[in-house]
Formats: C-alpha cells, structure tokens, sequence
C-alpha cells in the first residue's frame, strides 16, 4: 500500500506539472489568490489579481513584489506584512483591510496568509487569499474603526480584554460590536478574541519549540492548566497532542 507521500508524487507525476491551485480561483471574482517566495514575489495569482492590477496576463505578476504592483503606500504595507509572515511564522487569519488597486477600484476585503514550509523545514514562501467584504452596511468609517479594533485584538493577545473595553475603542456598544464582528465572521466577539488566541497559540506550538507554559502566557492564558482546558476544547486535542502531530 502506498503511502501518503507516495500517493501524492504519483498524482503530481500523473499530472504532469506542479499543481499551484490558482485555476481553482480563476472564476471566483470576489476573491483574491496567490503564492509567494520567501522575498514576497508572486509565483502564483489568479485571473481577479490579473484583472484588478489592470494588467493583461499572470505572467506580468509573476516575479514582482506588491510594492512594484500596487500603489504607495498600501504596496509597501502588503509586502511588510507577508516579511511578518515568512519571518515570524505567523499566520494572518481574517485580517480587516482597505485595499486600492492600480485601475482605482477599492473597497475592504479580509485577507488570510499562511507561511508555507518546505521539504527541508525552512519557510520558504506563503500562499494567501483575499475576500471582498460580504457586509454591505460595514463601510467607510465603521470599517476603518473595526479594522484599527481587530490590529488592536492580534497585536495584544497577551493582554487581558473586556468586551466593553473593546467596544469603546471602536466607540460601540458591545451589542454593535457583537453584531459587527457576526456578520464578519460568523462568531461573537468573545468568541473571536478566543478564536485569535488559539490560532496563535495552534502557529507557535507548530513553528518552534516555546514551552507550553509560555505559550499560554504569550496567548492571554493565566497559566497552563487554564490554556489547555481551552485548547483541548477549541481544539479536541492538549497542546502537547497537537504540538506531536503537527
């Protein structure tokens, strides 16, 4: 019986060529797709980055950084954040963004970036998709609020946070705020903030060997025991479990 990396190379191989995914969002025209090399370099996009860069094939993207693509300074801003990426090993999860494009269009998408490690184990690159916002009434100055908000959620995850606390920076209640981050994603703001923790706390037990202990720390956990009730429940597997399987 094969085995699974058998299994793939004897797909690859029937193939014919590598398979980058990127005809899978071909058609999509409210999403966003690409591969990256580890200096930020499209290797892949789909046929809505061709048509939203004003350009007329994929080959004109290939090779070139978002900051020879798009405009300052949103250019430079795209490829500071996929250096995070690559060099962090740190996953973007349903990030709030505005972005303008080379023809004019703009408008607020979420982005998600995910490292991508090669067979030697270094990070070598990160694949990436972009969703037009599906919440029409979240626009303008709401949107440039809630975005500031959820930054201020990743960037301080170590951090205790009441909900009416983050309510206020966005200058909403916490009923508004709730209801903002629902239609987003699907989750109540509580559960959003938990969703974040996990998912940093999911990238760093892959990508290095922290202790647990301060993994939790670094995640807003009190202490260990409180991080892996959490995270056995969010996840079904201890943070041990998961750090020996991935």
């Amino acid at each position: 019986m094969a085995t699974n990396g058998e299994f793939q190379q004897r797909f690859l191989a029937e193939l014919g060529r590598p398979f980058l995914g990127e005809e899978l969002f071909d058609a999509v025209a409210d999403t966003v797709f690409f591969l990256k090399d580890h200096a930020g370099r499209y290797v892949a996009v789909n046929q809505t980055l061709v048509a939203r860069c004003g350009v007329s094939a994929k080959s004109d993207l290939i090779g070139r950084r978002a900051e020879e693509v798009f405009p300052a300074p949103l250019g430079a801003r795209i490829s500071q954040q996929d250096a995070r990426v690559v060099v962090e090993k740190r996953a973007i999860v349903g990030q709030l963004e505005r972005h303008l494009y080379p023809g004019g269009a703009e408008g607020w998408c979420l982005t998600w970036k995910e490292p991508l490690v090669g067979k030697r184990g270094r990070i070598v690159g990160l694949s990436g998709i972009s969703r037009d916002l599906q919440t029409p009434a979240l626009t303008g100055a709401d949107a440039a609020a809630l975005s500031h908000l959820l930054d201020h959620i990743r960037n301080n995850l170590d951090k205790p946070m009441r909900l009416a606390d983050l309510a206020a920076r966005a200058d909403l209640t916490v009923f508004q705020l709730d209801r903002r981050i629902r239609a987003l994603f699907g989750l109540s703001a509580g559960q959003f903030v938990t969703r974040a923790r996990i998912d940093l706390a999911c990238n760093r037990l892959r990508q290095s060997a922290q202790p647990i202990v301060d993994v939790a720390f670094d995640c807003g956990y009190a202490g260990q025991a409180a991080f892996t009730r959490q995270f056995r429940k969010t996840v079904g597997l201890t943070p041990k479990a998961y750090r020996d399987q991935a």
